[in-house]
């Protein structure tokens, strides 16, 4: 059965991370995919290669497409664009806030060629505003996000990024399919294109919960942080210092989570690392009792000001990670298993590939590469019954399917070669 995005044909100009990912997630959905890149291949490509313009960042993001690359500061780049724009459905643009405009591959452009165009311009800032024209990556918005602060990672007196993961790149990227599937729908009814900004900064807002404030109970309490921030930075106070302040307003340093964090972190084992992930005192309890803690907050008559509890509870942490030593991971998760505690063990990435969960549910997909041979690597990442998502195939080789894609456009094969020789494509 085909994908639930079969017939539909997508244009991108995409680099690095967040917009080629999208894309590969619609493929996945069935679309054809043609993805322009420059000449010499995109920056992606080029990081880190094992083969001649092929690396393992290029290949994880570009899964299923087709390439096509052209010189697009070239006239003759710009018509082949202008016979293939005709036959798109969606385009996908993440670039400097100036360079669509420049090469007349912009919105408005492209929209008079084919009014049904869905026109998807991802940018780090957005489009409008005072650092609508900066150019931003997933650690500058990371920065102005607020999400490098949130993380409290601190080195050498200063933030440090959330490194496991490009974290607004990647949740852009599933921004990017989710609003296309929906202009798409649109479209479907009404007939009519239209044109999607999505933005690293946007992404990464949504993602913290934190991001909002009560005008009766804690828009005052924010004001007066940031008008504390603002004194605290002129006076040249230090970080952590300034970071301290903000977790005292927001909680983050006390209440009720931090006072619980215990059953919300990761465990030393006798042979690994076993992480435990309870946020309700339902099964807080069960944790405790699994882990055979003498927790005072779930006893009768609990004095959270009382000295003695206070000791008590700043002893449980210590306890907790003696008995946890003891015993196996796979011991403890038997235990927490009987218990109904969410448990499970830290593992590397590197072992996911043969892993019995992830293997029973389909994750893993195996592709042929025309230059590197055989390619395991995660599948669509969500499955659908009656339409369903494919790995179409491995991402494509520098111009393996210039030929294919400009012959359809009525180019002979001698065109093809002269374009070649002059740079214009590869």
């Amino acid at each position: 059965m085909p994908g639930p995005l079969d017939g539909i044909n997508i244009l991108e100009f995409t680099q690095i991370i967040a917009a080629p990912f999208g894309g590969m997630l619609l493929s996945d959905m069935g679309a054809n995919v043609i993805k322009v890149e420059p000449v010499e291949g995109e920056p992606w490509r080029l990081h880190s290669q094992f083969l001649p313009k092929e690396s393992r960042t290029y290949m994880g993001l570009n899964r299923g497409k087709k390439s096509l690359p052209l010189n697009l500061k070239d006239p003759k780049a710009i018509t082949i664009l202008q016979k293939l724009i005709n036959t798109i459905d969606v385009v996908i643009i993440n670039a400097r806030p100036d360079v669509p405009k420049s090469l007349g591959i912009d919105y408005e452009a492209l929209s008079a060629i084919n009014p049904q165009i869905i026109y998807c311009d991802n940018t780090a800032f957005g489009r409008k505003g005072p650092n609508s024209h900066r150019p931003g990556y997933d650690i500058v918005v990371q920065a102005v996000s607020g999400l490098l602060a949130a993380d409290n990672k601190i080195a050498d007196g200063i933030p440090q990024q959330v490194s496991a993961t490009a974290v607004a790149d990647y949740g852009t990227g599933i921004a990017i399919a989710w609003s296309i599937c929906a202009a798409l729908f649109s479209r479907e009814r009404t007939g009519k294109g239209q044109k999607i900004d999505t933005t690293l900064l946007g992404t990464a807002l949504a993602m913290q919960g934190s991001f909002f404030e009560l005008d009766e109970y804690t828009k005052q309490a924010r004001l007066d942080f940031i008008e504390e921030l603002s004194t605290l930075r002129q006076a040249g106070i230090p970080y952590e210092t300034i970071l301290k302040q903000q977790q005292d307003l927001s909680g983050a340093s006390s209440g009720n989570i931090a006072a619980f964090r215990i059953y919300y972190t990761t465990y030393e084992t006798s042979d690994g690392v076993i992480a435990l992930g309870c946020l309700s005192n339902h099964l807080r309890r069960k944790a405790a009792d699994a882990i055979g803690l003498q927790d005072p907050r779930f006893e009768e008559g609990y004095d959270p000001e009382s000295p003695e509890m206070i000791k008590k509870i700043t002893s449980l942490q210590k306890a907790a990670k003696a008995k946890i030593s003891a015993k196996t991971t796979d011991e403890w998760l038997a235990i927490f298993d009987i218990a109904g505690v969410p448990a499970g063990p830290v593992k590397f990435v590197e072992e996911l590939l043969d892993d019995d969960q992830v293997l029973a549910n389909d994750m893993v997909v195996e592709l042929e590469h025309s230059l590197a041979g055989k390619i395991r690597m995660l599948g669509p990442m969500l499955q659908m019954s009656d339409t369903p998502l494919k790995a179409q195939s491995a991402s494509p080789a520098l111009g393996e399917h210039t030929s294919e894609i400009l012959l359809n456009l009525g180019y002979t094969s001698q065109d093809i070669d002269e374009l070649k020789r002059n740079g214009i494509t590869y």
